[in-house]
């Protein structure tokens, strides 16, 4: 394939996609049609076609799409030391972020449009290692009462419901990227780790 029939491509998908979110605006995902997904994208069906098997293929796609923004935060320099692992985190949630509103379509499609519990079971092994990996280096999981899963699924649940109001109000409001990382961070050092036991001050 030609770097112009590969930008072709690339552009062809980027219409099917942005079709079908406009349309998710307008009604459910499961009433839209491929027919509809084509004509908004000024395709035709076997054009649509070429590029998903069908309209849960493209959801599939956007869906996977989404869940690779997080990987970063799969970074196993967070475990350093004390003040590196929470320096570093900052960082790497203020980069997430700002990938996320640079693609908040398709971010707020799967956040909207998607099982809460599906999403958290998509996330959970991204964020699994670096929130274990906390608890374990400084002993919470061995000196709390509180499941470690427990403990992921509610960080989780916050964390998808926080970006959900930062991307549809809290750009809105001049909250930038690093505002609400460092916000996050601090309540989850404030909050939640004081909660299982852990003093960020010590």
């Amino acid at each position: 394939m030609t770097l112009q029939e590969d930008m072709r491509v690339r552009r062809t998908k980027q219409n099917i996609i942005h079709a079908f979110i406009e349309l998710t605006k307008e009604k459910s995902i499961n009433s839209i049609t491929v027919q509809e997904i084509a004509e908004r994208a000024m395709v035709n069906r076997a054009t649509f076609y070429a590029h998903y098997h069908d309209k849960q293929d493209l959801y599939q796609q956007i869906f996977n799409q989404v869940i690779g923004m997080f990987a970063p935060l799969r970074n196993p320099r967070l475990f350093l030391n004390r003040r590196v692992m929470f320096s570093k985190l900052e960082d790497t949630v203020t980069a997430v972020l700002e990938n996320c509103a640079q693609n908040s379509d398709i971010i707020l499609l799967v956040i909207d449009g998607t099982p809460a519990r599906t999403l958290q079971e998509q996330l959970k092994p991204i964020l699994t290692a670096n929130i274990a990996g906390i608890l374990k280096r400084f002993g919470i999981d061995q000196n709390s009462t509180i499941p470690t899963d427990l403990v992921i699924t509610y960080i989780l649940s916050i964390f998808t419901s926080v970006l959900s109001w930062w991307l549809h109000d809290g750009l809105a409001h001049h909250m930038t990227a690093r505002q609400l990382a460092h916000t996050l961070v601090q309540l989850a050092l404030e909050g939640h780790m004081r909660v299982l036991g852990f003093d960020p001050k010590s």
